[in-house]
């Protein structure tokens, strides 16, 4: 079992068994049904007076009953005790107010699944209970839930002075940068929290937030926080997270140090600022912070599982490659630090080394931008690792991740054989970091997603521009977003599969630009976004339209790429079922015939499910395997990636002798499934054979690091590589290796006489 999975498990247990109090963000108990003596405890800690809260909140808790006296367990942070009375108190009740308060203590804790589980249970006892609704809506927007922005809109309409809920609603519109209507919700709330009785403390930080985000100061906003609570450090800890979903890491760092400074005890401050220092390679810092997380709230699963990762980050190797100039070779462009899991580090690490050094060099060159600081690439072989080390949970369906300087991804062992084309994968974050840190971070998701997209198809190692019959359908069924709003597919999806859609409708609109108006358009529109400028006024400055007419021309091109495929999506996908029943009968003619017409259909579908492998397959049953070569050779030149067909290829390709065409589809065999020793042997000798020794040694390299057990002849293709490159001292000592490794090895004898000759 994954370390943090173990994590999780744990964390779950800890509920019923851990006394101790569970400190996290401020709270701010915006129901004004809560029972007034607790209310006056509140208001001593709203103000900064702590010691008096709790002192009051033990009054409570000795004098009360019922959900009063639970309620002050749980604000005293005595988690088990709460969580005891809340059960005992829903045991023979009914009322809605109890479970609800008791799914609050579950979102206290973090487990949002369980809370949202007792919002509804408290529904079925009344549909109407607005405490439930609004915890509800809470939860589904921690899990950012797009339902939660159409549930807040409703509760408002019904209540609108409800400031709980026209808080909610402001804090999702800021971060979909929707910043006028976020300001009209604070503006509500701020003119309700004085009749109510409530402190205005998250309406300034939310403000603060929206400054952030339009670039102006905030001290007219925490001036006014800290004078009505001079320790409240949710002031720079809430507008942090506007640093961060707009991909500032290191912003946010500064903020969350300002927020434990003034609140040493807020745990959530102190675990997003570890992330973060995480997030920027300051390890040392961030185990730090994390610990202290963990001491003031064990109950965080993000802290408790980044802190067990920060042990296996230790045993990871570090490695670096100082990138040259392409056209100078004695100049260095920048230096690329490379992090990855021991079991497969040296198997990898020649390929990473290869990928990084192109992408460096010609990003460098696209984005007019050069590496300040090293960049940082690491992969994991344990996907849950991954999960943990980009967004502290496991089991996200992310590839890859970056921020900034430093990149993470899901190494190919995380994931089946095939599954995903990892070379691909490292290629699209890599221009992330060029993009990203081109502009300070000052730019929109969807920019910079999309821009990472159109690298894939346009100078990555894997050319592949399926749109999946999801995004097909999206694209007929008129479900893609305005340009200016297309950020919302990303942070606030509101259907299945949005997020996806959203990437690949990016990386259309980038590919639009980049093919009607050319590179230099997208450049400008990078430097657009640096200034400050809007998506609209980019568009504009770049190519002379503004969002509306953009999206018509983007509609018109979509049209003239897919308008007949998608006027006959439904025919097509019956046809493709067809094509099923023929494989279930062993129909070969027929087969061949409906492969045919669906590649006609749509020539760009060669993932999981393509015709093209099955009119392969088709040939070959009727005994034309040089037609069946062809159409797999169609295949891999548009980006199919199934490492079984490229294997097969592969044999057909050496069977009939077609050597030079074999070696482009080994090398794409690599970037999806860099792990067959037959493949990286044989061309390593291909590339002595063609005088490209940097190219022969990264396969001997890669040959070394499986282990293999021919390792005297990977030593001696080295040594044979180094000579070539006129080193006939690192060729002698490759040589010896081999030696070493089988001492009556005659060509590496014969090597070490030759270089040894005239000693």
């Amino acid at each position: 079992m994954p370390r943090a999975e173990r994590g999780l498990i744990w964390l779950v247990l800890l509920l019923s068994v851990t006394v101790g109090s569970a400190a996290q963000a401020f709270p701010i108990h915006y129901d004004t049904s809560r029972a007034d003596t607790l209310r006056r405890c509140d208001q001593h800690q709203y103000e900064g007076r702590r010691q008096a809260a709790r002192e009051c909140y033990e009054q409570r808790l000795e004098q009360a009953s019922g959900l009063e006296r639970a309620d002050a367990a749980a604000a005293l942070g005595d988690i088990r005790q709460a969580n005891k009375l809340y059960r005992e108190l829903a045991a023979d009740s009914t009322d809605p107010a109890i479970k609800t308060q008791w799914a609050k203590l579950y979102l206290q804790t973090h487990q949002v699944s369980d809370a949202e589980a007792l919002f509804r249970e408290a529904l079925l006892y009344d549909a109407s209970w607005l405490p439930a609704r609004i915890g509800l809506a809470k939860a589904l927007s921690e899990g950012f839930e797009g339902q939660a922005r159409v549930a807040l809109r409703e509760i408002i309409n019904e209540y609108p002075d409800n400031v709980e809920a026209l808080l909610l609603l402001a804090g999702i519109e800021l971060e979909l940068q929707n910043l006028e209507e976020a300001r009209g919700l604070l503006d509500r709330a701020l003119a309700n929290v004085d009749a109510q009785g409530l402190p205005p403390l998250e309406i300034y930080a939310l403000h603060a937030g929206a400054n952030l985000l339009e670039d102006k100061p905030m001290k007219i906003w925490t001036e006014r926080a800290l004078q009505y609570n001079p320790g409240y450090g949710d002031i720079h800890a809430i507008p942090a997270h506007f640093y961060i979903i707009t991909y500032r890491y290191r912003e946010a760092v500064d903020l969350y140090q300002k927020a434990v400074a003034l609140d040493p005890e807020l745990a959530t401050a102190h675990r997003d600022l570890g992330i973060n220092q995480l997030r920027v390679n300051n390890v040392f810092a961030a185990r730090y912070h994390l610990q202290r997380a963990y001491d003031l709230d064990p109950f965080d699963a993000q802290t408790v599982n980044t802190l067990r990762l920060l042990d296996d980050l230790d045993g990871m190797r570090v490695s670096y490659v100082d990138v040259p100039y392409a056209d100078d070779p004695d100049a260095t462009i920048g230096r690329v630090l490379i992090r990855l899991d021991r079991e497969d580090a040296d198997a990898l690490e020649p390929y990473v080394i290869d990928l990084a050094v192109r992408a460096v060099q010609l990003f460098s060159e696209r984005y007019e931008f050069s590496l300040q600081k090293p960049m940082v690439v690491e992969l994991y072989h344990d996907h849950d690792d991954f999960g943990v080390r980009t967004v502290s949970t496991p089991g996200i369906g992310l590839l890859g991740v970056t921020f900034g300087y430093l990149t993470a991804m899901d190494s190919p062992k995380a994931r089946a054989a095939g599954e995903f084309h990892w070379g691909s994968t490292l290629w699209h974050e890599m221009a992330h970091v060029f993009t990203l840190e081109a502009t300070n971070h000052r730019l929109p998701r969807w920019f910079s997603e999309g821009l990472s997209v159109y690298e894939e198809w346009n100078t990555g190692p894997l050319p592949d521009r399926e749109l999946s019959m999801d995004v097909l359908t999206a694209i007929r069924d008129g479900q893609l977003l305005p340009v200016e709003g297309l950020d919302q597919g990303f942070v606030r999806p509101s259907y299945n599969g949005q997020v996806q859609v959203s990437y690949m409708q990016a990386g259309l609109i980038c590919d639009f630009i980049g093919r009607r108006w050319g590179h230099d358009a997208l450049v400008s529109m990078l430097q657009g976004f640096a200034a400050g400028q809007s998506t609209s006024e980019a568009l504009h400055d770049a190519i002379g339209l503004r969002g509306g007419e953009f999206d018509r021309q983007f509609a018109d091109n979509l049209q003239t790429l897919y308008g007949d495929l998608l006027e006959s999506l439904d025919d097509y996908a019956a046809e493709a079922r067809q094509l099923e029943r023929s494989l279930q009968f062993d129909d070969w003619v027929s087969a061949a015939a409906l492969s045919r017409d669906l590649i006609r259909r749509y020539p760009q579908r060669v993932g999981a499910g393509n015709p093209y492998q099955v009119l392969a397959m088709s040939l070959r049953e009727q005994g034309h395997v040089d037609e069946a070569i062809e159409v797999l050779l169609d295949w891999q030149a548009l980006g199919g990636h199934d490492p079984d067909a490229l294997t097969q290829l592969i044999d057909d390709l050496r069977a009939a002798g077609r050597t030079q065409e074999a070696v482009p589809v080994m090398e794409s065999l690599n970037w999806v499934m860099p792990y067959g020793t037959d493949v990286h042997r044989w061309l390593g000798e291909h590339y002595l054979d063609r005088q490209q020794p940097e190219l022969a040694l990264r396969e001997f390299n890669a040959l070394i690091g499986m282990q293999v057990d021919d390792l005297a002849g990977a030593y001696l293709g080295k040594a044979r590589a180094a000579r070539l490159q006129g080193d006939d001292q690192a060729a002698r000592r490759e040589v010896i290796y081999a030696l070493e490794s089988a001492p009556f090895y005659r060509p590496a004898q014969h090597l070490l006489l030759e270089l040894s000759a005239g000693d």
